[in-house]
C-alpha cells in the first residue's frame, strides 16, 4: 500500500487545483452543449443547423496557439488551435460530458471541440479500472484481494479545439437589420 496518495492526499489537491484555477488563474469560458435531440439531421446524418443548450460558465486552463493564415485562389483564411483543460471534480459536481461537437467560447472566438481526453490520474492510477470492479473480478489489476479504492482520481479533462465560423452555429445573430414579414419600404 502507497504512503503517499490516498483519499485525504488527493482532496487535498483537489482544493489547491480549485483555489488555482478558480481564484488566481480565474479564465472563464462559456460552454455550450450540443443538444442531439433539438438537432435535425439530415439524410446523410449531417446537421446544418446545429442546436445548442444555454452556455454554462467554467474556469479553465487554457493555450492558445498563433494565428496561422492559409491563402489560395479563393482568398485567405485564418486558423488557430487551443487546448482548455477543465478541473474534473467542478466538471462532476455540474454532470456535465464534455464531448466532441460543443462549443467554447473564449476571447471573442468559438473553438469546436476536436478531441477530448481525460488520462491524467492522481498518482497514475485511473480509479476505475485499478480497483477491485466487476470488471476485474473482484479483484485489483495485480489479481490481489487488496482492496485500493481510496487510492487514484482522475484530475481533469483537456480539450483540443480549433476556431469555427460564426456563422456556422446559430449561437449569435451574425447580420442584423430590419426586415420585417410582410413590411413595404418607406420609399415605395
Amino acid at each position: 500500500m502507497a504512503l503517499f496518495g490516498s483519499a485525504r492526499d488527493a482532496s487535498l489537491l483537489r482544493h489547491i487545483n480549485r483555489e488555482l484555477i478558480y481564484n488566481l488563474i480565474d479564465t472563464e469560458i462559456a460552454f455550450y452543449k450540443l443538444s442531439l435531440d433539438d438537432t435535425q439531421a439530415n439524410m446523410y446524418d449531417e446537421a446544418d443547423n446545429k442546436i445548442y443548450y444555454a452556455p454554462m460558465r467554467f474556469n479553465c486552463i487554457i493555450q492558445k496557439d498563433e494565428k496561422s493564415y492559409t491563402g489560395d485562389d479563393s482568398g485567405y483564411d485564418s486558423t488557430r488551435s487551443a487546448v482548455f483543460a477543465f478541473h474534473r471534480p467542478e466538471l462532476k459536481d455540474n454532470s456535465v460530458v464534455i464531448e466532441e461537437g460543443d462549443i467554447i467560447e473564449w476571447d471573442n472566438e468559438f473553438y469546436e471541440i476536436d478531441g477530448v481526453g481525460a488520462s491524467q490520474y492522481w498518482r497514475g492510477v485511473n480509479p476505475d479500472t485499478d480497483l477491485g470492479s466487476n470488471l476485474t473480478g473482484g479483484k485489483n489489476i495485480t489479481g490481489d484481494d487488496e482492496i485500493r479504492e481510496e487510492f487514484g482520481q482522475s484530475i481533469s479533462v483537456v480539450c483540443q479545439a480549433h476556431v469555427t465560423r460564426r456563422n456556422r452555429l446559430n449561437i449569435q445573430e451574425v447580420r442584423s437589420g430590419v426586415n420585417r414579414p410582410n413590411s413595404i419600404p418607406k420609399n415605395l
